[in-house]
């Protein structure tokens, strides 16, 4: 009888099973050194990418502080006001109705309190939606700031100008803020816009007896 063929598989060589982990090796050596890239790339731009970067200032808390210096007015140093100086700037941060920072081209950062007008606080009623109105107008837009005074905490307290709009105004007449009289006594389109907004029943004004920020302020100290 002739001898039966065998019929026993060859042994695989082991060489194509080591190409191909060498393979998958080099692509995730590749692709980590792509993502490294990419993150350094977008890290070390944050303050040039307009408005997903100043998007991020408003959840600034998240980050260590070694990649907040890379936000927006990170490396910007703090600016010293005067009364009647005037400069402008982007707007990076909007805390309430009523307080923002402005950015100047010279990287100098400026917390402005608006003039002759109050917002209720962020954690009062009405309080987000009068910052959340703010930041529509004006995040990360240009504008020019006409310093009247600074305040005790070093603010400058200011008129703010979008092209021709006078944004301080506008927070009144929409009824997202109060005219501060105590502060603006001479300010009558200020007042003018207050009782506009309260024969419309704008805003703060569609609810009956809104607390000003000022009572709230020393109920909550």
């Amino acid at each position: 009888m002739p001898p039966r063929p065998n019929r026993r598989p060859a042994k695989k060589s082991g060489k194509s099973l080591f190409d191909g982990f060498s393979l998958l090796k080099a692509f995730k050596g590749t692709f980590f050194a792509l993502i490294c890239f990419v993150a350094g790339g977008l890290l070390f731009n944050l303050d040039r990418m307009g408005d997903f970067g100043i998007t991020l200032l408003k959840h600034k808390e998240f980050f260590p502080s070694s990649v907040r210096k890379f936000l927006p007015g990170g490396t910007a140093s703090e600016g010293t006001a005067a009364p009647m100086q005037e400069f402008s700037g982007q707007v990076i941060e909007v805390y309430d109705g009523d307080t923002i920072t402005v950015l100047t081209p010279e990287n100098k950062k400026y917390r402005v309190r608006f003039f002759g007008i109050d917002a209720p606080e962020a954690a009062q009623e009405h309080g987000i939606p009068s910052r959340d109105a703010l930041r529509e107008k004006i995040l990360a837009r240009n504008v020019s700031v006409k310093v009247m005074s600074v305040d005790r905490y070093q603010r400058a307290v200011g008129k703010i100008m979008l092209d021709s709009r006078y944004i301080n105004k506008e927070m009144v007449s929409e009824g997202f803020a109060w005219y501060y009289s105590d502060y603006a006594r001479r300010e009558y389109d200020l007042a003018d816009a207050e009782r506009s907004a309260r024969r419309h029943k704008s805003g703060i004004w569609n609810t009956s007896n809104p607390t000003p920020p000022w009572e709230w302020r020393k109920k909550n100290k």
